[in-house]
């Protein structure tokens, strides 16, 4: 996964944990919501600039704002998350499978 890919995924992640759509947030930080998606993507790097406008709309630092070394492609996820769940008792799969239920709700 490029920087790129980590730092578009990062955008997304701090979009998403803090409500807002990618047309808002593209309205927040002055930027064309197709540019918007294109950084998300990884398809456009935003500029020093916009990384700056990104921290301001998130109330954090620009270091926080590029905070990536957790950022993980969806298939590695998704194995670790089958490794989880293999040394799991069915009562701990339950209470897994009603927080993630209540998360994504």
């Amino acid at each position: 996964m490029s920087i790129k890919d980590k730092i578009g995924l990062r955008i997304k992640e701090l979009r998403i944990k803090n409500k807002l759509t990618q047309e808002k947030l593209a309205e927040m930080v002055n930027i064309a919501t197709k540019h918007q998606s294109y950084v998300e993507t990884g398809k456009n790097f935003p500029s020093a600039k916009l990384l700056e406008n990104y921290a301001k709309v998130f109330k954090i630092s620009e270091e926080e704002l590029l905070t990536i070394n957790h950022i993980k492609p969806v298939n590695e996820l998704s194995k670790e998350i089958s490794k989880i769940l293999k040394n799991t008792n069915d009562s701990q799969k339950i209470i897994i499978y009603k927080f993630l239920k209540a998360l994504v709700e």
